[in-house]
């Protein structure tokens, strides 16, 4: 199998150059993924039992070949990469689902239960995918929260403690604008991913 040849960054991060193989088509895994996820797809909406299997079956073709696209573009980050560790640990998990057994209870209740869940972890295999494949080695919520983190931990003023070794909770200024970068990049990743796939209760 041909893949994309990639290039080194000044960030030790990696980027496609060149490819002889079309990247999946995420735009089909995800409407697959919608196909149970959707907006009419609730706990009464149930398919007949021929597109149930037909589903759990598709959902299941569309993580076996996108787990290893996803291993390979992850790979080609660094180690440390948040990016990488998040998308490896997405793949351990889709396996994992891959190799659970229907719940047998209530039959097509328990299919459509193990279908979500297929398509749950495909819509965000899919996210990870388009993160690492764009040689992201750590997103700007990611940042945000590092920098957030390693000034709670630095900060005389936020580690700042009583005889007991109770914090004080002093305010700081610093504390609260890096906090509410953080908050700001969080939305925006939630926004970014939130029209992909609508938000569901777990069935």
């Amino acid at each position: 199998m041909a893949h994309a040849v990639r290039s080194i960054d000044t960030m030790g991060a990696t980027t496609p150059t060149t490819g002889a193989e079309d990247p999946p088509d995420l735009a089909t895994l995800r409407e697959t993924a919608q196909l149970v996820l959707g907006p009419n797809s609730g706990p009464d909406a149930l398919p007949p039992d021929e597109e149930v299997d037909t589903l759990i079956a598709t959902l299941r073709g569309h993580l076996q070949l996108l787990m290893p696209e996803v291993e390979q573009a992850a790979g080609w980050l660094p180690n440390n990469s948040p990016t990488r560790y998040g998308a490896l640990v997405c793949v351990g998990e889709a396996r994992r689902r891959l190799r659970a057994s229907q719940p047998s209870f209530g039959w097509l209740g328990g299919s459509v239960m193990y279908a979500r869940r297929l398509a749950r972890i495909l819509g965000t295999l899919c996210d990870h995918y388009e993160i690492v494949s764009a040689g992201v080695a750590e997103t700007p919520e990611q940042t945000a929260f590092v920098h957030w983190a390693d000034h709670c931990v630095t900060c005389p003023t936020c580690r700042a403690m009583d005889d007991e070794g109770v914090n004080l909770g002093l305010a700081c200024e610093t504390h609260d604008r890096l906090h509410d970068q953080y908050r700001e990049a969080r939305s925006r990743g939630r926004a970014r991913v939130g029209h992909r796939l609508p938000v569901e209760a777990p069935a």
